[in-house]
């Protein structure tokens, strides 16, 4: 008797094709962080002022990669 349980329905669905998500642009600004480096906010631009205050992230410079590398 096998201990494994059954994929779910999410492991058995094939991947869904990239080309049919839109492409959602991103405005970076770096900025010092309290411990010398720099941290990246990124926020999309096409926002209301009041929205941004909620729609951003902040993400340490070095884990940003160009997406151009990895596609």
């Amino acid at each position: 008797m096998s201990s494994e349980s059954p994929p779910s329905d999410i492991e058995t669905r094939p991947p869904l094709p990239q080309d049919e998500f839109s492409e959602a642009l991103l405005t970076s600004e770096l900025e010092p962080t309290a411990d010398g480096g720099q941290r990246a906010l990124l926020y999309p631009d096409d926002r209301p002022d009041v929205e941004l205050a909620t729609h951003w992230l902040a993400v340490p410079e070095r884990l940003l990669v160009d997406l151009d590398d990895i596609r």
